[in-house]
């Protein structure tokens, strides 16, 4: 089997541990559409039970492991997903499918536009203007990783300045915009607990001081008007 392309992050600065949040406070019995639902890591953690999961992913292994937390997923990408079967949600999730995807503008365009007034649409992207990339630019060096910011399957980068731009070009709202810290509990098991949690507490209190520079990924949510 494939490796997953996620670990759960559970740390609460971490852009799963937010998007649950956000999802948790939907009024009950609300559909939400999960685009790129990997290992169905936001059906599982969900704490509002009411919620109504559907789910799009193109990687049968992932979507194999993921089927049992929802009420119906397709196995596909979402470009070839019929238009009925994405339209009519409450909140569309697009956590880290974006930066995967050739033409991000098109995809979040069309999801827009086959939802009501008033959905909410939660999109999480890395940030490519963080310290570390901007420090191996400096160097030369561009290189890619096997995940985190410069992922190689990553296909677009983007900015807090850039990824706003991109929704509001798509006629949505912005409501609001996080920025989350270095995932630590992914480099080391030392930032889970004790003294070493601390130490991420004040690494995500400076990351919101200085988002552009220090953000890992920026979580965006959007309402259509």
């Amino acid at each position: 089997m494939s490796v997953l392309p996620y670990q759960d992050k559970p740390s609460p600065w971490s852009s799963h541990s937010r998007i649950a949040a956000i999802l948790e406070a939907l009024p009950a019995q609300s559909k939400v559409l999960d685009v790129g639902t990997a290992s169905g890591m936001l059906a599982r953690r969900s704490g509002n039970q009411s919620l109504r999961f559907f789910g799009v992913e193109a990687v049968a292994e992932w979507a194999e492991i993921a089927a049992p937390h929802y009420e119906k997923l397709w196995k596909c990408a979402l470009d070839d997903a019929p238009d009925e079967t994405l339209q009519g949600y409450d909140a569309v999730v697009l956590g880290d499918v974006l930066e995967h995807m050739p033409a991000p503008e098109a995809a979040l365009k069309r999801l827009a536009g086959l939802q009501a007034s008033g959905s909410i649409f939660i999109i999480s992207v890395p940030n490519v203007a963080n310290l570390w990339v901007r420090l191996n630019l400096l160097m030369g060096r561009f290189d890619y990783t096997e995940r985190g910011i410069l992922d190689r399957t990553h296909l677009r980068f983007f900015t807090r300045k850039t990824v706003s731009v991109m929704v509001r070009e798509t006629g949505l709202d912005i409501l609001s915009m996080h920025v989350t810290p270095i995932p630590l509990e992914l480099v080391s098991p030392f930032f889970s607990s004790g003294f070493g949690k601390i130490l991420y507490s004040v690494v995500a209190r400076l990351t919101s001081l200085l988002p552009t520079l220090l953000g890992y990924q920026f979580i965006l949510t959007a309402k259509k008007p």
